[in-house]
């Protein structure tokens, strides 16, 4: 190769290297901060940092540097807190923030565009607010439904702070509210024996109410069985009447008639069982319908 290729090749280089320093493109999901000379660069004849939108810029190579700014919602989950209420009571409560950076000179200065950083000194400031609202509140106010304006008053006054470091508070959040460890194991303790109590007594009710309920079902019982009782003996009474009332008429349509078929039930029962043994006279009246169809004692 000739000095003069040599020569071309060493500037296309450097070209190619000046070329690649001096534009860079910024994503959607960011905003660029121009540095020149490691300081942040200002508007002209103002103090408003040079801030570039997403797509393709142009820097001075060497001279300017880009910071790239992350404007995505963040989301920093915090660590949890105990705190006390104004009975003096001890909780212990999990949060989380959804933030974003609002001033991004503010916040390269005070975190190095570090979010970790940013989070760090953001959960000081929430905190802080959180102590000093759930101060001013009791156990039910802050684990119940009033909790929300809880977490609005505590935003507000977090907003207060947040500018310092260059970003805004979107949302604070309570996870879970608990009590302390060594208090969680008393309050559930005594929460169980409240619920054995009252399991206890709701047993206890309803054996009571199983043996009235029982009570009255056998007394109910013992009604029906003595009203069937005396039903069947007066269908039974009635019945032997009627039946008695028909032999009766019988009797009296047929007095003849009717001896002859009682005579005959008679001799049925007598005969119908070869063992038995009837001792009775000849003439007895037992066999006149043998001796005489008609029944005539005078034959």
């Amino acid at each position: 190769m000739s000095p003069k290729q040599t020569l071309a090749v060493l500037v296309l280089m450097i070209l190619m290297v000046i070329g690649s320093n001096s534009f860079f493109v910024v994503n959607e999901w960011q905003k660029g901060l121009l540095l020149h000379f490691g300081k942040i660069q200002k508007v002209e004849n103002t103090e408003v940092a040079v801030v570039r939108d997403p797509g393709l810029h142009f820097k001075w190579p060497f001279i300017d540097k880009v910071i790239y700014v992350d404007t995505k919602l963040q989301t920093m989950d915090g660590r949890p807190q105990e705190v006390m209420t104004n009975e003096k009571k001890a909780l212990v409560v999990d949060t989380y923030v959804k933030w974003i950076v609002a001033d991004y000179a503010q916040f390269y200065i005070r975190t190095q565009n570090d979010n970790s950083r940013a989070e760090n000194l953001l959960e000081r400031i929430v905190n802080t607010n959180l102590r000093a609202e759930v101060g001013k509140n009791t156990v039910k106010e802050t684990i119940s439904g009033e909790r929300a304006q809880m977490m609005v008053n505590i935003r507000a006054r977090s907003n207060e702070s947040a500018p310092e470091l260059g970003v805004k508070i979107i949302d604070v959040r309570v996870k879970q509210v608990n009590y302390p460890v060594a208090i969680s194991d008393t309050v559930y303790e005594r929460m169980r024996s409240e619920r054995h109590r009252v399991a206890t007594a709701f047993r206890s009710n309803g054996k009571k109410e199983a043996a009235i309920i029982e009570a009255g079902a056998n007394r109910k019982a013992t009604v029906i069985q003595a009203n069937a009782d005396r039903d069947a003996k007066i269908i039974v009474g009635k019945a032997d009447a009627e039946a008695a009332n028909i032999y009766a008429l019988a009797y009296n349509k047929d007095a003849d008639f009717f001896g002859f078929v009682r005579s005959l039930e008679a001799y049925d029962k007598s005969f119908n069982n070869n063992q038995d043994l009837m001792v009775i006279k000849p003439d007895s009246e037992f066999f006149q319908f043998m001796k005489d169809a008609k029944g005539d004692k005078k034959k």
